[in-house]
């Protein structure tokens, strides 16, 4: 890093030199500008910068070391000093505008690497959920396909394209969905987005007014639940069983119950058809046809999420929710982000004719297009068979993983766990019979180099009666899991104990 540093004098201002230089390094060290371990200029560089005595330079730089930002080091200059993460909280300039009232836990969503949380207890087995076996990925196919897609590149590749997205790729969608989701798609109802997430977004600005009312599945991802409450409206939870979302519930407060839970007829209903998250359930096919049925009788529309359906490990597939739509009221979105890795941010979105251009005039305005040079790769890379091979090897890889888990799980607590969503996806949600605190459980796990993802914040109303923990198992080994197993059984006992002893 050269030693430069912004600074301006003001000569009108009545205070001192010195002074004011304290105050802009300062404010650039908690603007985030200069962080730790950055070098400031020698006092005799900037004060010929500045147009200053040395003197001045001198007695700004010896305020900052008192205060605790600034180190010298002998022989090598003087840096910016580490903040502790209170510290940068506590001399952040606090804005008078509350833009964001509440949110999710991003810390929880995001959690540090193991190296930036404990370095004497590393961890060494992480069941964070929806991660894909990073080093079982076709690196090779994929990057000769993003080598062949810039070879091929244009001045159209290159500019802006279709809010849409890559028409070949859109072609290549369009055949998997018909393949392996039995969905009568066409490439035209189909719209690259970054992400589900991003589908989510849109799909709330296209639909929602405040005071509305969306029907989501108990229990459900806390961010697709932000998701609706930032667009204004309510969102009302309907419990979840061995069958998917129990629709008997939908059509009693909405045809019997005028004083219940639902104001007015929802716009939309959000489900987890082929693998409830997080419980992991499948939608049953009678309940499928009632909630298709209750939403062409409603003149709602149902936003389909089928995360995780390439992978299926007992029992029949079935098709999607929206290959059984007749009715045009199904909007299907799914996403490349679990099966081939996160960062490609590249998921898919599609929609009846009648919401194509609304959903577009959003996009456009908002997002504009999405890469198109990985997009042009991805094509490629399924038309080629990649992706279907890559599909079927994870799937044994995966099951085998998955197995590893419920062993393990059955040889530590015994009658002790319940499992739910063991046969799809890449993650387990368990249930312990213990006294011990979910929280408390994780933190002691973590002491023991396990890290884990309590739950209970996914439940809105019929909150489990023991610790709860989503344990997602598709990026670690065997050896891995058994150990992190027999760790989460060692923690919820030393967390038994010493929550006996409170």
């Amino acid at each position: 890093m050269k030693h430069d540093l912004l600074i301006t004098l003001d000569k009108e201002r009545q205070i001192p030199f010195s002074r004011q230089i304290y105050e802009q390094v300062r404010n650039a060290i908690h603007s985030g500008a200069l962080t730790g371990g950055d070098p400031l200029p020698p006092s005799r560089t900037l004060a010929n910068q500045l147009g200053v005595s040395r003197s001045v330079i001198l007695q700004s730089y010896e305020l900052l070391q008192a205060e605790g930002y600034l180190e010298m080091r002998k022989g090598a200059g003087t840096f910016i000093a580490e903040l502790t993460l209170e510290e940068k909280i506590t001399n952040v300039y606090e804005s008078p505008y509350n833009f964001i009232t509440k949110g999710p836990d991003f810390l929880t969503l995001n959690p540090p690497s193991s190296r930036e949380v404990d370095h004497l207890n590393p961890v060494f087995c992480d069941f964070r959920h929806g991660v894909p076996a990073w080093d079982a990925f076709p690196m090779d196919q994929w990057q000769k396909a993003l080598m062949n897609a810039c070879r091929r590149a244009s001045p159209d590749t290159l500019g802006y394209g279709p809010a849409e997205g890559s028409l070949g790729l859109r072609r290549e969608i369009a055949r998997l969905l018909r393949s392996t989701r039995s969905m009568p798609v066409v490439p035209e109802q189909i719209v690259i987005t970054s992400g589900a997430t991003q589908a989510l977004d849109i799909l709330s600005r296209i639909f929602l007014f405040k005071g509305d009312q969306v029907i989501v599945e108990d229990p459900s991802h806390s961010v697709v639940r932000e998701i609706f409450s930032f667009a204004g409206v309510e969102v009302i939870p309907v419990n979840v069983d061995q069958d998917g979302i129990c629709v008997e519930e939908i059509q009693t407060n909405s045809d019997n119950d005028k004083e219940g839970i639902l104001k007015k007829s929802p716009k939309l209903v959000y489900v987890t058809p082929s693998h409830q998250f997080p419980f992991g359930t499948t939608l049953s096919l009678k309940r499928r046809v009632q909630l298709l049925d209750w939403a062409k009788a409603n003149h709602a529309f149902i936003i389909e999420d089928d995360y995780d359906s390439e992978y299926r490990y007992e029992g029949p597939k079935l098709s999607a929710l929206a290959g059984l739509d007749v009715e045009g009221r199904v909007i299907y979105v799914g996403s490349f982000s679990k099966v081939l890795f996160p960062s490609l941010r590249i998921g898919y979105v599609v929609l009846p004719p009648a919401l194509l251009q609304p959903f577009l005039a959003v996009k456009w305005i908002t997002d504009r297009m999405s890469s198109a040079l990985d997009q042009e790769a991805l094509a490629e890379f399924i038309q080629n068979g990649h992706y279907a091979r890559h599909v079927t090897q994870m799937g044994k890889l995966y099951a085998s993983r998955r197995a590893c888990l419920v062993n393990s799980l059955n040889t530590e607590f015994g009658s002790r766990v319940r499992y739910y969503g063991e046969e799809a996806g890449l993650h387990l949600l368990i249930e312990l019979e213990s006294d011990a605190e979910e929280n408390r459980i994780a933190e002691v796990a973590l002491r023991y180099g396990v890290r884990v993802y309590p739950a209970s914040s996914y439940f809105l109303e019929s909150k489990p009666k023991g610790p709860v923990f989503l344990l997602g198992y598709s990026n670690l080994t065997e050896n891995q899991i058994k150990m992190g197993v027999n760790r989460l059984m060692l923690a919820e006992a030393e967390a038994t104990v010493s929550s006996s002893h409170l």
